[in-house]
């Protein structure tokens, strides 16, 4: 339980009444145990290693760990490229198990076809307990089969550590990456899972700058072409997730990176902007995107009216922003479902605080708040579906890890989703929601 159980007893409060210490809510800082279940639809650590094409993932792991990651990669289409070595309580405890990878790895790898062009080996929190070392076995792995191999690791164990599951496994991904032959002027994108939107100002600024492509890993087919992320004149991190992996490329290539989280009001997307010009040491002008945007506020309005929204942390890596973003266009944003406060979201929530001090915020990790599900809805409109969950509002806008967004134009993608979900005519089901977050239940 939390170590301060009054501050928000229910695991929600009103924003004002958060304080000087608001991690207290959130799990960096409440010592809270709570249920991390393996349920959890979006990107998981075996759907984002595999964004790294042409590579072949061994999942090694007790069957309970791996059972719900297996039937999504059924749904997701990629069992193809993952295969499971359930391993017992007897190898675990006498060390068996790394004998029975030293087996499989040659079995697989004489039976895949096509043959992969690297592989990782994903091992569970059990090998953090156990402190394996592969060091030795990867580098016979690799001499014998002539690709790169790479341990990474689904430990939910480091969930509120510096290291935790999402930011290593993208750090392990990049690490495939080999020196270039030299540097252009393309910008990676670090830290998201799927890439930039065509139509975004952030292309058409970096282009008249004289920079570009904006490369992400999704972008690429193979893994000649994943090679040429190492290319780049500057890793821009958008999402927490790619530190790590930007701090690698730093450290082996030499590589700058920036930054510069997802963000939807004015003044965050001013501080973006500049960020990224003064990383590359040029201008941007971002004034003609926001001017555009008028429109797609107007729709949204209408479509919305009065009606209360609550905003999700499962939608975006910055709700707090998303919620002063709207707030200050006019909408009833009323609750906020979050359970982390990473230090790019401090000045949002602290202006929240000032501006609608009656704003509530919901942990949904909280013990009490988890299992919860009102019988009447306490939202008209959610979104990201945690919240759409926890609220039981009757209109869920599907979005989820700012897919594609970014700047005004990502902040005009949220409105034109908001306004199509608040104009539907059939309310969404909890079977709705199930299948478009792609939970396995």
């Amino acid at each position: 339980m939390s170590r301060d159980s009054s501050v928000a007893p229910q695991g929600r409060i009103r924003v004002g009444d958060l304080g000087a210490d608001p991690g207290l809510l959130f799990d960096e800082g409440a010592a809270c145990l709570h249920y991390c279940a393996p349920t959890h639809g979006g990107w998981g650590v075996l759907r984002t290693a595999l964004l790294v094409p042409e590579m072949y993932v061994l999942f090694v792991c007790p069957a309970a760990c791996g059972r719900h990651g297996a039937i999504a990669a059924f749904e997701q289409g990629l069992k193809p490229r993952v295969g499971y070595l359930c391993i017992e309580e007897d190898e675990i405890v006498l060390g068996s198990y790394e004998d029975e990878i030293r087996t499989t790895v040659p079995l697989l790898l004489q039976r895949l076809a096509p043959r992969p062009k690297a592989f990782m080996i994903i091992v569970s929190c059990i090998d953090d307990l156990l402190g394996t070392d592969y060091t030795t076995m990867i580098a016979e792995f690799e001499a014998a089969h002539g690709i790169p191999f790479r341990v990474g690791r689904m430990n939910p164990i480091t969930l509120g550590s510096g290291l935790p599951p999402q930011r290593r496994i993208q750090r392990d991904m990049y690490d495939f990456l080999a020196p270039p032959p030299f540097k252009d002027d393309s910008v990676g994108l670090i830290g998201p899972f799927s890439p930039l939107a065509q139509d975004s100002e952030l292309r058409d600024m970096l282009a008249r700058s004289g920079y570009g492509p904006v490369r992400h890993i999704a972008d690429c087919s193979t893994f000649a072409d994943f090679q040429k992320l190492a290319a780049a004149r500057l890793n821009l991190v958008t999402r927490p997730e790619g530190i790590a992996a930007a701090e690698t490329l730093a450290a082996k290539f030499g590589t700058p990176f920036v930054i510069a989280p997802v963000g939807f009001c004015d003044e965050t997307i001013a501080a973006r902007y500049q960020a990224i010009a003064e990383a590359l040491g040029t201008s941007l002008d971002p004034e003609p995107a926001r001017g555009a945007i008028e429109l797609a506020v107007e729709r949204a309005r209408r479509a919305v009216g009065g009606r209360s929204i609550a905003v999700d942390g499962s939608a975006t890596c910055s709700p707090f922003d998303l919620a002063r973003a709207l707030v200050e266009r006019g909408f009833n944003v009323a609750q906020l479902v979050a359970h982390q406060l990473p230090a790019h979201e401090r000045p949002a929530l602290d202006w929240l605080a000032r501006h609608v001090p009656e704003l509530v915020v919901t942990s949904p990790i909280h013990p009490v708040r988890s299992w919860s599900r009102p019988e009447q809805p306490t939202a008209d409109i959610a979104i990201g579906f945690s919240a759409g969950y926890l609220t039981g509002a009757p209109v869920t806008v599907p979005i989820s890890f700012d897919e594609g967004l970014y700047g005004y134009h990502g902040l005009a993608t949220v409105l034109d989703a908001l306004a199509t979900a608040a104009s539907a005519q059939r309310p969404d089901t909890l079977e709705d929601m199930v299948r478009a977050y792609g939970l396995v239940v």
